[in-house]
């Protein structure tokens, strides 16, 4: 067993605390392997994956995620037509979106509801971008899974967002990337 200290650094508001764990020599190896891959600190990749487990991996399974390949996932949306898989999306956004939202981040507004989009994006590995201003989020979301997989999430994001209503938002959809700018500024 080695053991380790981990120090996390953040923003300033936020506090922070030290603690020292006991890991498995092989986990920690594989860490430092991992460390030296991403090019940071052992440090900021145990806060990243501390902070993954919080935000998603704790509760993702209770709201009803589950992990699944994505060439199985590809597959399955082949056999629809677009219409179908838009359908589907829309029903579903409806029906489950404001209760995975709550059970993710205990509450449900257009913060935390971004939050649980941008967390999904980094678990399921997509590169992305987000850039933002005060009040208007632009994503690309690079999925590599085809138009069928960029009209689901358009139209899961869509029903999100009009549960707000929001009706500033812009969506672009293609082959294997799904864009959308959201603009959180009062409707004049």
């Amino acid at each position: 067993m080695a053991e380790v200290e981990v120090h996390t650094k953040t923003k300033p508001k936020r506090n922070t605390e030290s603690i020292t764990f006991r890991l498995d020599a092989r986990v920690l190896n594989g860490l430092r392997s991992e460390a030296v891959q991403k090019d940071v600190s052992i440090n900021t990749l145990v806060s990243q994956i501390m902070k993954q487990h919080t935000d998603w991996h704790s509760n993702a399974a209770k709201a009803g995620f589950i992990a699944v390949r994505r060439g199985l996932l590809t597959k399955f949306m082949d056999r629809l037509s677009e219409e179908e898989v838009t359908l589907i999306s829309r029903e579903l956004a409806s029906k489950e979106t404001k209760d995975f939202v709550l059970l993710l981040r205990s509450e449900f507004n257009m913060d935390s509801s971004l939050s649980v989009v941008e967390s999904w994006i980094r678990i399921s590995g997509f590169p992305f971008r987000h850039e933002t201003t005060d009040t208007v989020h632009s994503y690309v979301i690079q999925h590599d899974m085809g138009r069928k997989m960029s009209l689901c999430l358009a139209s899961i994001y869509e029903n999100l967002f009009k549960e707000f209503s929001l009706e500033k938002m812009q969506m672009d959809v293609s082959d294997n990337t799904l864009s959308f700018v959201v603009d959180l500024s009062p409707s004049p």
